[in-house]
């Protein structure tokens, strides 16, 4: 796995505190004497993603990130050459470590190449899933005449319970909109901004990540963070786990 040298030269204020980190748990930074460089690389990275597992440090996942973000990329690059998909690489790598982001808590540091093989597979499913998609969106595009055409036939009373659907569904978005934005005015100023910037008005990733002064990666990353912020103010504040569990264990 090719990685980026950050913890021989570690030169941001996130990288040494991912560092100071690792020494407070102990972990050897220098290689064993049995140990190969892939091997010495493979034990750091399942390590950082395992700590940052347990204690969600952003600088810890920042490192990791710039470590492994080499191997992710000639990964997804071959996928997609091997299968002739007209995918952006770089697109599809941030899809993979937003994945890692969103599903840390599952990852299992059974072995010292146990991120590498993590990451290979989520890096993998990212692929099918963008080329999934890609044959669903072909096959919506066939001309209408070839499509099963809808039962156009009413019922007497369909009107009525139209009308008490809408009614119900404006009362539940209103309801919603209330605990959204109670969630949004407990964001930080720069992931409202964020959030304005691409969901009110419009702005692309590029455009918003230039209106902040960020990387695209970054951009993507500031506004998971912020939804995923949102998602569980509103779980909680809506009470969506406590209506949910029961359901699920019946």
């Amino acid at each position: 796995m090719r990685h980026l040298h950050v913890l021989d030269r570690p030169s941001t204020p996130v990288q040494q505190t991912a560092l100071l980190l690792l020494a407070e748990h102990g972990i050897q930074l220098e290689p064993r004497a049995d140990e190969t460089a892939l091997a010495f690389g493979d034990r750091i990275d399942t390590t950082l993603m395992a700590l940052f597992r347990d204690r969600g440090a952003p600088e810890v996942f920042e490192t990791l990130y710039l470590r492994a973000r080499g191997a992710v990329f000639d990964l997804v690059r071959r996928l997609t050459g091997e299968r002739r998909l007209p995918f952006d690489p770089l697109e599809l790598v941030q899809d993979t470590f937003i994945n890692v982001y969103r599903y840390a808590k599952g990852f299992r540091d059974e072995h010292a190449g146990s991120f590498r093989a993590w990451v290979r597979t989520i890096a993998q499913h990212t692929v099918f899933r963008a080329a999934s998609r890609r044959r669903v969106r072909s096959l919506q595009s066939l001309p209408e005449g070839l499509q099963e055409p809808a039962d156009v036939r009413q019922v007497p009373t369909q009107p009525i319970q139209d009308r008490e659907d809408a009614r119900s569904l404006v009362q539940s978005w209103m309801i919603f909109l209330e605990h959204y934005s109670r969630a949004y005015a407990q964001l930080s100023p720069r992931d409202q901004y964020a959030l304005r910037l691409v969901e009110v008005d419009g702005l692309s990733y590029e455009e918003a990540a230039r209106t902040l002064c960020v990387g695209r990666s970054n951009m993507k990353m500031i506004l998971f963070r912020a939804r995923t912020r949102i998602q569980a103010r509103m779980r909680l504040s809506m009470q969506l786990d406590a209506v949910v569990a029961p359901l699920l264990a019946s």
